[in-house]
């Protein structure tokens, strides 16, 4: 890869191994199908990452970073109820998973590798899971001292219910996207989610 800069060595050994990690798996992707893939001898890759494990932890950071970090400030410059915030999250959520396809379906994916193995990678995600978690927990709250969020709600279970709920429709979406109507789909969904929330219709 002469001529790449370092930054952008790394970029491409990330974005290759994403596409080979949502096709094959983590365990099924070999350090030599990621070299090959970026254009690179695996001293090189050795140069930038200590393991095939450390890439993947970059992944879940780049995520973190990306879709965490990002829903977070969009949220947070959003002034009003609720309503208006998930809206705003809603909408940031959608354009994220719409314009960032790969990562956004490869950090879904890994999930399921990664959970129960006792690894970086795990302990990694599941602080990742629990800030988003504790976000959505935290606009619920918030929303049930202003009044826009039933006073009833178990605020905790339904963050989690939020958090599962975006996850299937990612899945739904780049499924059965090319069969159905996606902004229909994006709306009936955001307006369960506030339903369930407000106890009103979400429109």
């Amino acid at each position: 890869m002469g001529g790449f800069r370092t930054g952008e060595v790394k970029e491409a050994i990330v974005r290759e191994s994403m596409k080979l990690f949502l096709a094959n798996g983590f365990r099924g992707t070999s350090v030599k199908e990621i070299t090959e893939a970026a254009g690179i001898g695996r001293g090189t890759l050795y140069w930038y990452f200590k393991s095939k494990d450390e890439i993947l932890t970059n992944v879940f950071q780049e995520f973190d970073d990306k879709f965490v970090g990002g829903l977070m400030e969009a949220v947070g410059g959003c002034e009003g109820d609720f309503v208006a915030k998930y809206k705003t999250f809603h909408k940031f959520a959608t354009e994220f998973a719409r314009d960032n396809r790969v990562l956004a379906l490869v950090a879904n994916a890994l999930l399921n590798e990664v959970v129960g193995t006792n690894t970086e990678a795990e302990r990694l995600v599941k602080a990742v899971y629990e800030r988003y978690r504790l976000f959505i927990y935290g606009m619920l709250e918030e929303g049930k001292r202003d009044g826009s969020v039933r006073a009833d709600l178990n605020s905790s279970v339904y963050a989690h219910v939020v958090v599962a709920s975006h996850a299937g429709m990612l899945v739904q979406w780049f499924v059965n996207g090319e069969t159905f109507d996606v902004p229909a789909f994006v709306k009936v969904f955001r307006n369960f989610i506030l339903e369930g929330a407000t106890g009103r219709d979400g429109r």
